[in-house]
């Protein structure tokens, strides 16, 4: 192996372990973080964890014991998804500022990513990475 080939496997390693770190210390930031939504009219308020569980339900008024059932139930799946969606993009940003910048963070967070596109995606820019060996080389 040559030194420069050497080098270069260093100086990755060095860079994967900053971004564990970075990861990590993002992971350790968001568990007692707590996102709270409050719906339009002020009736219901709800409390989310980073990820979008939900940890509370408040009623700041007593409006919603004068509601139909079907409206307080439209305005609580409204308003329980406005807390996830802003959990989503809290935590997208937090990790938008340590993972790559083509990341899709937000189709990670909520499942929709395609991995194996991505996978395949990194395979094929590993020959243009300084130093790889290129693919007509086994």
């Amino acid at each position: 192996m040559s030194t420069s080939w050497h080098e270069e496997i260093e100086r990755a390693y060095a860079e994967l372990e900053q971004s564990q770190q970075a990861i990590a210390q993002v992971q350790h930031d968001m568990a007692g973080r707590t996102i709270t939504a409050t719906s339009k009219n002020r009736t219901v308020s709800v409390v989310v964890d980073a990820q979008g569980e939900v940890l509370d339900v408040k009623f700041p008024t007593r409006a919603y014991r004068s509601m139909p059932t079907p409206e307080l139930s439209a305005l609580l799946v409204e308003t329980i998804g406005q807390a996830r969606r802003q959990a989503t993009a809290e935590l997208a940003s937090m990790f938008s500022a340590v993972l790559p910048q083509a990341t899709p963070i937000a189709d990670m967070l909520n499942g929709t990513a395609d991995i194996d596109e991505m996978m395949r995606e990194v395979m094929r820019q590993m020959p243009d990475m300084p130093g790889a060996p290129s693919p007509d080389r086994s």
